[in-house]
């Protein structure tokens, strides 16, 4: 099954940024309501996740980029 480029990154985009940094919000205002050590515990995973796929985006677009250039280094 190949997916479409436009659908591809779309679902990437979600399932990189937009699901973990929904999550962590969601976690963080839990805690600040409850004051809950789970919903605290996982505010931090979401965050360490959002922040792991915003470094992995970021990446991706440097790559991209290159690949449009002509110059990748492996």
């Amino acid at each position: 099954m190949k997916l479409p480029d436009n659908v591809y990154l779309t679902l990437k985009w979600i399932s990189i940024l937009a699901v973990p940094v929904c999550t962590f919000i969601t976690a963080v205002v839990a805690s600040i309501l409850t004051g809950d050590t789970m919903a605290i515990i996982t505010a931090v995973i979401s965050g360490l996740g959002s922040l792991a796929g915003a470094i992995i985006k970021i990446s991706d677009s440097e790559y991209q980029k290159e690949l449009k250039e002509g110059k990748t280094n492996g």
